[in-house]
């Protein structure tokens, strides 16, 4: 077969590979949906912002203006509305990008179908987890991030100000999205220019000042935590990578030097986009204060706010220290035959390494949780340039470019190393795989592993570890895609979760569209008030609001609260208790109103219904079980809305983590039905129907009394399903315990 053929049959499984990743991405992103709702609360900031400005000083938001105004051009040019499926399909569309810049970086550099495979397969299941949190700013981080590594590789930005200009301009997004970021950025773009001056004494002074700056920031940054040895141990860690890292670029630095113009282009694209973003954030009603607390002040709390530090792998740090020795011994002495070979010797370890790390516990942080622990440190051995011809040089530049950038980004997982963690170190997976194609390159030519079948190892090698990916989060996303509950609800019809999180979610919203006004939730769940269409009290929707708002800010939202009667409060009991077992607490003086002046009106699955202290409720869609008349009979009260048909048909369902089993079928000829019409606080109404089946039930609010011959275990975990004589379902009811 010619190579033409093999060409096309390997872009052909690429083109495969990458279509199954994106369906399995879509079917990960429409079956989950955490009970914590931050897409709810990013989607609400947007939606208020769009309809209000004011950003920061009235519509609350912990990301930047630049992530509002992006986005909210976004939304006018489409027409799109924020609904949850639309930030969903943002996401993906941020997730496919992000994997596909990747992919290119890697075919630019390799002209390897294989290797492109790898890195896009490696990228995309590296970011996985942003299916947790949907419209989250962290994908159009990703995004940019993975455009820079993209536009420094393709042109160097030392001698392209263009390219240099992009990159100020991408740095400064970042940043008017998330500071830290984008500082991280900043420095890896200004710290190339200056540490590949043309200018001797830029070099010098300049690159010693800029390692200064980057060995203090991990500290500053983790000031606050470095009385606990993760944060100190991330520092250290970071630093030594710096250290290893700019030995490698100021030593062995490959490809042409920069020059003054190119940092004047990179300050200029900047300033430009800053004062773009700044200029229309202050149009949109936004004071000079607002945007500094909103991009500057506010971040500078997040630790005290919340915080999840790094679980650093077994021999983390050996690994670190040897990464730091290494790359200073090749840094220094770079003629010595030896230290190339052990230079070789350690990529394919790590290479090795990685590959066990992806079969073993990948979608466990597996990815993540090495490229931390093990490739950050490691970067500066992946940039060294082991070839001195042309090609082999501007393949090490690429590299050096991308490890600067990964090290730096890596600080990202502070103070939260949740989906943070694989935002900060996908760039991993295309910095490796270079470094080893470069070491197999620099191979003797006669070698073993050069010569014959054994070179086609790293092909073989690389396809079998992107099916091994794709495969695995196609099976997880079809799996999961089997189970759940579509939710039906206004943005969010075809999304899908677990049975118990839907059915909470459902429930939770018909009583809070028939007994609310106003809506506020603990902590902040703010797509009830997206499928609701109800208000919340003020725009200050934070999601920890108790941490994040101040006195004042609380306090209006308490008075709106008190003057609405028909105010209800949504509770996520099972977020607040991860919460408090890691220290934190509701505090303020809205924490204390909502204690005192609200009572639970009933639970459902973790989710728990507040309403004024003193006011009843009608609990639509639940139920409670009950002794029947006899020992062998089991009696249920359901609550439900008119289901405008009568009902034929009641089933009951046993739910479980993977499928439901089917209980009784109950009609007219094995259980009684009767109704009583209850008003919306929950009393009686009128007069019992005594025979219910197949009748027009007698309230807008009715109490269906089922009587049965059958005993019903486990009542919490039951299911009822009423449906009508054609088969449409009527009624989804979870029993209460």
């Amino acid at each position: 077969m010619n190579s033409r053929a093999l060409s096309w049959i390997g872009w052909f499984a690429f083109i495969a590979l990458a279509a199954v990743l994106v369906a399995a991405g879509t079917w990960l992103l429409f079956t989950t949906f955490m009970v914590y709702d931050d897409e709810g609360y990013v989607l609400y900031s947007l939606r208020n912002y769009g309809e209000h400005g004011r950003l920061y000083d009235s519509v609350f938001s912990q990301y930047g203006p630049f992530f509002f105004a992006f986005y909210d051009g976004l939304h006018r040019v489409l027409g799109f509305a924020w609904t949850n499926t639309n930030g969903r399909l943002l996401t993906l569309g941020h997730w496919i990008l992000t994997a596909a810049f990747c992919g290119a970086l890697a075919w630019r550099q390799t002209r390897s179908i294989a290797a492109t495979a790898f890195v896009y397969g490696g990228v995309f299941t590296a970011i996985w987890i942003m299916i947790y949190e949907p419209s989250h700013p962290g994908g159009a981080i990703g995004c940019f991030v993975a455009l820079a590594a993209w536009l420094g590789s393709r042109r160097d930005p030392g001698s392209s100000p263009r390219t240099a200009a992009a990159l100020g301009a991408l740095g400064a997004a970042l940043a008017l999205t998330k500071i830290n970021v984008g500082a991280f950025m900043l420095f890896s773009g200004f710290g190339w220019l200056v540490l590949r001056h043309e200018s001797r004494s830029w070099r010098t002074v300049g690159g010693g000042a800029l390692t200064l700056c980057l060995l203090a920031m991990p500290w500053i940054l983790m000031a606050k935590k470095l009385h606990e040895a993760p944060a100190m141990t991330f520092a250290a860690f970071n630093n030594l990578a710096v250290l290893g890292l700019i030995a490698v670029i100021m030593n062995r630095s490959a490809g042409e030097r920069s020059g003054s113009k190119s940092v004047r282009a990179f300050i200029a694209g900047a300033a430009g986009l800053t004062l773009l973003t700044v200029a229309v954030t202050l149009l949109r009603g936004s004071t000079p204060f607002g945007i500094l607390s909103g991009v500057l002040l506010a971040p500078l709390n997040q630790p005290n706010v919340y915080s999840f530090a790094v679980e650093w792998q077994p021999w983390a740090w050996p690994v670190n220290l040897a990464g730091l020795a290494l790359a200073l011994w090749a840094a220094m002495r770079p003629e010595e035959d030896r230290m190339t070979k052990f230079v070789i010797a350690v990529r394919f370890i790590a290479a090795a390494a990685f590959a066990l790390a992806i079969v073993q516990v990948i979608l466990v942080r597996g990815l993540a949780g090495f490229a931390m622990s093990y490739g950050v440190g490691l970067a500066g051995v992946c940039a060294l340039p082991l070839r001195k011809d042309e090609a082999g040089q501007q393949d090490a530049r690429v590299r050096q470019w991308l490890a600067l950038v990964l090290v730096l980004q890596s600080l990202h997982a502070y103070p939260v190393a949740g989906s943070q963690l694989n935002w900060a170190t996908f760039l991993w997976v295309p910095l490796i795989t270079l470094a080893v194609r470069d070491a197999f390159l620099a191979l003797p030519a006669g070698s073993l592993v050069r010569a014959g079948r054994l070179a086609l190892l790293g092909p073989v090698c690389a396809w079998a570890l992107g099916g091994y990916m794709t495969y695995r989060l196609y099976e997880n996303g079809s799996s999961k895609r089997e189970l759940g509950e579509p939710l039906g609800l206004p943005g969010a019809e075809r999304i899908q979760p677990p049975d118990d999180t839907a059915f909470a979610v459902q429930i939770m919203t018909e009583n809070a569209l028939a007994h609310a006004h106003l809506l506020y939730s603990l902590p902040g769940l703010y797509s009830f008030n997206l499928w609701t269409g109800l208000p919340t009290p003020t725009l200050d929707n934070a999601t920890q609001w108790f941490l994040s708002l101040s006195e004042p800010r609380q306090s209006a939202i308490e008075e709106r609260l008190r003057a609405d009667p028909r105010a209800a409060v949504i509770v996520q009991l099972d977020t607040l208790k991860v919460l408090v077992d890691q220290g934190f607490r509701v505090r303020g003086a809205l924490g204390n109103y909502l204690g005192t002046e609200f009572q639970k009106a009933f639970e459902v699955d973790g989710y728990a219904f507040w309403v004024h202290r003193g006011r009843t409720v009608a609990p639509l869609s639940t139920g409670r079980a009950a002794a029947g008349k006899t020992p062998d009979r089991t009696k249920l009260e359901l609550v439900l809305a008119d289901p405008k048909q009568p009902i034929a048909r009641i089933e009951l369902w046993r739910l479980g983590q993977i499928a439901r089993t089917q209980l009784f079928s109950l009609t007219p000829a094995n259980a009684l039905l009767a109704a009583t019409p209850l008003a919306a606080d929950g009393h009686p109404s009128g007069a019992e129907l005594g025979n219910a089946w197949t009748a027009a039930l007698p309230g807008p609010i009715s109490r269906l009394t089922l009587d049965f011959i059958g005993k019903l275990e486990q009542p919490g975990q039951v299911l009822a399903t009423a449906f009508a004589a054609d088969g449409t379902r009527l009624a989804a009811i979870r029993i209460l315990p």
